[in-house]
């Protein structure tokens, strides 16, 4: 099956959510801040590749979960939402 990612605007101008319809983890949720956090996390980890992030925030759902993920404040979403999306293509 391929993955099908849904980009959302949040409250936070500083914040997308990316929607995937595929289990990224298996319950809960996990918040990385930095690349050492997220080292154990495939897709965090590739995220935090892109200097521009400032954190990431991951949440299972029942049909596949969530990715949120928080710019540095002087970054562009137009650059980094393809970066981003292409990121979590190449992991899942």
């Amino acid at each position: 099956m391929s993955v099908l990612v849904t980009v959302t605007t949040t409250p936070n101008e500083h914040a997308l959510k990316f929607s995937v319809n595929k289990k990224i983890i298996d319950s809960g949720y996990k918040t990385f801040n930095n690349m050492e956090e997220a080292k154990d996390s495939p897709v965090a980890a590739r995220i935090f590749e892109n200097a521009e992030v400032a954190s990431v925030f991951i949440m299972a759902e029942v049909e596949g979960g969530f990715i949120s993920v928080t710019k540095k404040t002087e970054a562009n979403w137009n650059d980094l939402k393809d970066k981003i999306l292409a990121s979590i293509n190449d992991v899942l």
